[in-house]
C-alpha cells in the first residue's frame, strides 16, 4: 500500500518548485535576450568598418550628432581625427552650429567638442591645416549665417588637441570680402599657405580673385593677392597635387540662381600663373576635391538635375585625363554641401581613409549620415589591390555660366606630378562587413532658390 503524502507537505513542495522556476526565468530570459542583442547590433547604432575589403568599398558609419549642411571636412594630422567645421542643421535662421564635431575612426563615434566658434557666421567657410611653430592648427576663413545675405571676413584657428579656438585680429581679416557680402570660393593648402580661389558675392555674382594666406607672417601682412582665375568660380572643388592647385568644376551664379559648370584649370602659386587642364566630364559644384594617391578626386556634388551626384571623378595630372568611379568607387548616397576629407594614401603600413558626412540629399533634405572609405595599407608580401578604371564619358553639353572679365594672366609651363604606384592589398579577414547600398536615381525637380 502506497504511503500518501501529507497535503501540507505537497503544498510546500509545489510552492518551492514554483519559486525556483520563477528565479530561473528572471535570470535566464534577460541573459538570453542580451545575448541575442549582442549577436545582432543595429548597423545604424554600431556599424562595423572593415578596412580589409578588396577592392575597398564605401561603408556606413555612425551618424553625425545632428543633420548637417555647409560644413567643412578637415583631417587633423595632430591626432588622426576627422572634423566637421561650422555648418548648420537646416536653412532656418538660428540653426548654425556653435561647436566643432569630431569623428574618431577607431571607435566609430562622433563627439561634439567644447570649443565655441567666435560667431554664428560659420557656413561655407574655407578651412585647412596650417602649421605654426611646429603645431598643426585648423584655420578657417569667412562664412555666413543661416538665412543671411552678409558674410564675415574674420579668421580663426582651432587646436584639435587642446580643443580651443583663437580668433585673429581684424588686421588679418580676408581682404576678398571687403564689401561684407562675399563667401570664399575654392580653397586649398600649398606650402603651408591657404589659398582661396574665387568666391560668391551673395545673390550677385561669382568672383575671380585669388588670395594667399601665410599664418607665419606679421599681423596685417598675412594676405597677398595673386593673379585672377580665368572665370568667376564659387563653391569650387579644389585641391593641391605636388606644388600645383587644381580646380575641377565649380558653381556659378546665372539668371538669379546657382548653377553647376565644368570650369577646370590649374594654378601654380610659385609662378603665380594659370594653366589649362582637360575639363571635368560632368558639371558640378558645391563639393570638395581631395588629393589622393597623386590624383584629384571630385566628390559628387552639384545641384542642377541629375545632380546632386555620388560620382567620384578622378583626374590624373600625368595624363591630363579623367576617369569615373575608378580608383575610388561612387559613394552610397548622392549629396552636396557636405563635409569630406582624407588622410591621404599612406605607403607605410597603416590605414587610409576618406570620410564624408552630412550635406543636402537628392530631395534637398539635410542628412546626418556618414560614409567611410578605407583600406589597410599592406606590407609588400600581402597581395595586390584590384582597380579597374572606367573611361570618361563623352563631353557634356556646355553649361551656361555668368560672364566675367578677368585680368590677363600668363600661362604656366605644366610639369606633370608623378602618380604613386598602388601598393599591394592585404588578405581579407573573414569578418563580414556591410555591402554598399545602390543609390536610386534622383527625381527631376525644379531648381531650388539659392541659399548661401
Amino acid at each position: 500500500m502506497k504511503k500518501q503524502m501529507n497535503p501540507t507537505t505537497r503544498a510546500h513542495l509545489v510552492r518551492g518548485t514554483f519559486i525556483v522556476l520563477s528565479l530561473l526565468a528572471v535570470c535566464v530570459i534577460p541573459f538570453a535576450l542580451g545575448q541575442s542583442q549582442a549577436r545582432a547590433p543595429s548597423v545604424k547604432e554600431n556599424p562595423t568598418i572593415n578596412c580589409f575589403l578588396n577592392p575597398p568599398q564605401w561603408q556606413p558609419a555612425a551618424d553625425l550628432p545632428s543633420p548637417g549642411i555647409r560644413m567643412v571636412g578637415v583631417y587633423s594630422p595632430a591626432n588622426g581625427k576627422f572634423y566637421a567645421m561650422g555648418g548648420r542643421s537646416s536653412d532656418l535662421a538660428g540653426s548654425d552650429f556653435t561647436h566643432p564635431f569630431e569623428y574618431n575612426s577607431g571607435s566609430n563615434t562622433w563627439t561634439t567638442k567644447m570649443a565655441t566658434y567666435p560667431d554664428n557666421q560659420v557656413n561655407n567657410m574655407a578651412c585647412g591645416v596650417l602649421t605654426v611653430s611646429g603645431t598643426p592648427y585648423i584655420y578657417c576663413v569667412g562664412g555666413s549665417a543661416a538665412g543671411q545675405t552678409t558674410a564675415t571676413a574674420r579668421v580663426f584657428f582651432y587646436d584639435p588637441v587642446a580643443d580651443t579656438i583663437t580668433s585673429l585680429t581684424a588686421g588679418d581679416n580676408w581682404p576678398g570680402d571687403a564689401v561684407g557680402t562675399i563667401l570664399p570660393g575654392g580653397f586649398a593648402v600649398a606650402g603651408n599657405k591657404l589659398y582661396i580661389l574665387g568666391g560668391f558675392n551673395i545673390n550677385v555674382s561669382s568672383t575671380n580673385q585669388i588670395w594667399q594666406f601665410d599664418p607665419t607672417a606679421a599681423v596685417g601682412a598675412k594676405w597677398t593677392q595673386m593673379t585672377n582665375t580665368p572665370e568667376g568660380i564659387m563653391y569650387a572643388p579644389t585641391c593641391t597635387l605636388g606644388n600645383t592647385i587644381y580646380v575641377g568644376g565649380a558653381s556659378d551664379y546665372s539668371g538669379g540662381t546657382v548653377i553647376d559648370t565644368t570650369n577646370s584649370f590649374r594654378f601654380n602659386p610659385a609662378t603665380n600663373s594659370i594653366g589649362t587642364i582637360a575639363p571635368i566630364p560632368r558639371a558640378t559644384g558645391e563639393t570638395r576635391a581631395l588629393a589622393f594617391a597623386g590624383q584629384m578626386l571630385v566628390m559628387g556634388g552639384g545641384r542642377v538635375a541629375p545632380n546632386p551626384s555620388n560620382e567620384v571623378d578622378v583626374y590624373s595630372p600625368d595624363t591630363n585625363s579623367w576617369t569615373v568611379n575608378s580608383f575610388v568607387a561612387a559613394f552610397m548616397t548622392a549629396r552636396r554641401n557636405f563635409a569630406t576629407d582624407t588622410d591621404g594614401f599612406n605607403f607605410a603600413f597603416g590605414t587610409s581613409h576618406i570620410w564624408l558626412a552630412g550635406g543636402y540629399g537628392s530631395d534637398g533634405t539635410p542628412l546626418s549620415s556618414t560614409e567611410v572609405w578605407c583600406r589597410a595599407v599592406p606590407t609588400a608580401s600581402e597581395g595586390t589591390i584590384t582597380v579597374t578604371p572606367t573611361p570618361t564619358r563623352p563631353p557634356p553639353t556646355a553649361t551656361a555660366t555668368a560672364t566675367h572679365t578677368p585680368n590677363p594672366t600668363p600661362t604656366a609651363t605644366f610639369t606633370p606630378t608623378p602618380t604613386a604606384t598602388l601598393p599591394p592589398s592585404p588578405t581579407p579577414t573573414p569578418s563580414a562587413s556591410p555591402t554598399a547600398r545602390p543609390t536610386p536615381l534622383p527625381r527631376s525637380r525644379p531648381t531650388p532658390a539659392p541659399r548661401p
